[in-house]
């Protein structure tokens, strides 16, 4: 009979249970920090990439100005280069961009001559023989006239050197975070730089062979 009663009692007894379990479980806060967390972490995910990317992107801008001024600096030390002599000079300053890839760079140096009426003529231009090297440039055309010579550099009767450099920039390790978190594709941005220089051991940067006879126009 006892054992009869206890069993009737049974329900009553697991529903009190039961409410006071549930009870406990609304006025706890232990999780409120792991929930607060979890919603956090999309956002300080995004921060986080979002500098890394900055950061690396504006290294590589860098980079790429430093490569275009020792393209220009090694230049113009010569008296008078040649194809080899430039592959030599594209091949070594690649270097500046380490650790940033070089698979999407490109090089071109310019001579350009003023003559005696101020007028900017080119008088030779390279690209590195090694295509994967050359981006999008190929050489400017011999005795063209250079107009986008700014004018404080447009000196009758001297000769300047133009080094050009482009890359195509491509986050690395945080792209592939986004790309994982929020299945997209990671994007480029294309950095470039340009610089100008006179020759700095003789009047003129000479080319070997010389490309030929004074251009048609040119003022001595």
């Amino acid at each position: 009979m006892m054992k009869t009663k206890s069993l009737l009692r049974l329900p009553a007894l697991l529903n009190r249970r039961a409410r006071r379990i549930l009870g406990r479980f609304r006025r706890s806060q232990s999780g409120v920090a792991a929930v607060e967390f979890a919603l956090m972490i999309p956002a300080m995910m995004a921060v986080w990439v979002g500098m890394v990317i900055a950061t690396d992107a504006l290294t590589a801008d860098k980079k790429v100005t430093l490569l275009a001024r020792t393209l220009a600096d090694m230049t113009t030390q010569m008296i008078a280069v040649s194809q080899s002599d430039m592959d030599s000079i594209f091949g070594a300053t690649e270097s500046v961009l380490w650790p940033h890839p070089s698979d999407q760079l490109g090089m071109r140096v310019t001579a350009i001559d003023i003559d005696g009426n101020g007028v900017a003529f080119i008088d030779w231009s390279v690209v590195p023989s090694n295509s994967a090297m050359r981006g999008s440039f190929s050489p400017l055309a011999r005795c063209g006239k250079y107009t986008d010579l700014p004018a404080g550099l447009k000196v009758p009767r001297t000769s300047i050197i133009l080094s050009e450099v482009t890359m195509v920039y491509k986050a690395s390790a945080a792209t592939q975070i986004v790309d994982e978190m929020f299945k997209t594709s990671g994007g480029t941005m294309p950095l470039g730089d340009s610089l100008y220089m006179r020759p700095r051991q003789s009047a003129k940067v000479e080319y070997n062979p010389p490309p030929g006879a004074t251009c048609a126009g040119y003022v001595n």
